[in-house]
Formats: structure tokens, sequence, C-alpha cells
């Protein structure tokens, strides 16, 4: 199971301060994550991704992409202490499904202004692969360049929006255009044994759109956190999210929290979308199809 990050700010971060220096960033996420649902596989280690985006709206970001272990890799150390960007993405990957560790196969992907990543794995995605590369259009078939469903996804997500093209969408669209994406697996994989993990995050680098959800209404999906505040920043070595007054300057979304500082994470409830406005607005929207059970239990899966 992968592990991703995103932050959106009013103001750029040092990509170190998320990558590399909290206690458990990212990169040591990629070797120690307590989270994992599948400990048989504990490391992160085929390859990494992280995208940001300067401050003109409506442009492309810009994406590094490495086969290498991300804890190996001197060329992102090097980035990392930098590079700045108010919107960030960032991923460590490990294999699913028998897939390549290639660059084509490494999160984010984008197209367009576009970026998206996957936590998670589509149950029984070889038997529904055909149908998902039949429903695309031409362009955004053609725009698939790896082989895994996390990709396919993806191309799923820009089908269902009205003109992927654009340069700027509304968080409406994204969140419409999830749940759509959402909706479209669950038809195809009606009757599938399997379980599939949904998380899923995109962002145009204006809105940011996540999912954390299972094809399930009793178990939980795979962990998703997320933090608010005015600064996320070191406090006397130690990081943690800074609330100095009632305003969300910045937003953090992981797999694991990046800090031990508990009161600083809460915890997105399975089955749920997170929305990120332009103006750093953070709302959460249930998922109320077959698998929302408002009574879930403690989680089994986690």
């Amino acid at each position: 199971m992968c592990r991703f990050l995103l932050y959106k700010s009013t103001s750029p971060i040092l990509l170190a301060d998320l990558l590399t220096r909290p206690a458990h960033s990212i990169i040591m996420q990629s070797v120690i994550n307590k989270l994992r649902i599948d400990m048989t596989m504990p490391m992160n280690g085929d390859g990494f991704g992280i995208g940001w985006y300067d401050d003109e709206p409506g442009t492309a970001g810009c994406l590094f992409t490495s086969t290498l272990p991300a804890w190996s890799n001197m060329n992102l150390q090097r980035l990392a202490e930098k590079v700045r960007s108010r919107m960030v993405f960032a991923h460590v990957r490990a294999t699913t499904g028998g897939t390549a560790t290639s660059e084509a196969n490494c999160h984010p992907w984008q197209f367009g202004s576009l970026m998206w990543m996957h936590n998670g794995s589509i149950g029984g995605f070889e038997k529904i692969k055909r149908r998902i590369q039949n429903s695309l259009s031409e362009d955004i078939f053609l725009s698939i360049k790896g082989t895994t469903d996390s990709e396919h996804s993806f191309a799923v997500f820009l089908n269902m929006l009205e003109d992927p093209h654009k340069p700027v969408f509304t968080y409406q669209e994204l969140r419409t255009a999830m749940l759509k994406t959402i909706a479209q697996f669950n038809e195809w994989l009606e009757g599938e044994e399997q379980l599939s993990l949904m998380n899923f995050a995109v962002t145009d680098g204006q809105s940011v759109v996540c999912a954390r959800y299972v094809t399930s209404a009793h178990l939980e999906a795979a962990s998703l956190f997320y933090s608010s505040g005015s600064e996320f920043q070191a406090d006397g070595g130690k990081y943690r999210m800074v609330k100095a007054n009632k305003r969300e300057d910045v937003v953090v979304v992981a797999s694991e929290p990046l800090t031990y500082e508990r009161t600083d994470w809460l915890a997105i409830p399975t089955n749920t979308l997170l929305v990120i406005t332009p103006k750093l607005n953070v709302h959460l929207h249930p998922i109320k199809d077959k698998n929302w059970n408002p009574n879930r239990g403690r989680p089994t899966l986690n």
C-alpha cells in the first residue's frame, strides 16, 4: 500500500519541511508506515513522485518522479532544500497487482492543469480493464502511459469532466467528477469479491478533492488524515501545526500524520470526500451510496 501527502497554503513552504525533516515525513513513511493494511510489504520502495505548482492559476504543475526508493535519492534531497510551493503533491509507491516498477507507473500523473495520485487498489482490475479503456475518449485513452489501476482511475475521472482540457475547475466540478468516478467503479465491480481501496487525490493547483473510500459497508478504508491551521512549522526542532488564529491558511492531508502531535490531526471518516476550496475552506462530504454506513464500527482495516 502506498503513502501520499498533499499541502495547500496561502504561503509557499520549502519542500524539505514536508518531505524530509518532520519526524514521520513522507520519506520516513516509505520505510516505516504504522497504519499500513498489507504488512507483508512493509516498505514503499518502488519509486516516488513529487508534484508542485507555481503561483499562476491554470498552468500545469511540475513533476519529478523516479523508480529509486525515496530514502536513497539524492536529487530528491537537493530539490527539497531549494523548491518552495503553495500546492504540493507527494507519493511513495509500493506496487500492487504485479505492475512494473517504472517511471510511467509512478504517481502523481498530470493531464493539463490536473494532477492525480492514489493510495489503494482496484479489486479485480484486470477483469474490468478492457471496459475502462473502451469507456474513454480517444485523447484520454492515448494519455495513459503506464499499466496501473491508479492511472486508469485518473483516466476515468478525466472522462467524467465536461471538459478535462480546461485550465481551471471549480471545486464543485472536481467533487462531482470524483463522485461519478467512484460510482462508475462500483457499477463495474458489482459482484466482485475483492475489496477496492480508493483513496484518491486530485487538484488543478487551486482546488483539491480527496476521497477516503472502500467498497465495504463494514470495513474501514486505508488511513487518511488532515490537519489545518495558520502555519506548519518547526517549533523547537519539532514540527507541528500552529493555530495562531481561527483562519485556515494551511491544510495538510496525509496517509499518516507527519508529526506525533495527536491533537494536530483528524482522521477523515471512511467513505467521505474532503474538499479544499481555493480560499482554503475545508468541507467533508459523506459518500452516501450502497457502501455508506453511519454506524460503521471501529476499524478492522486502518
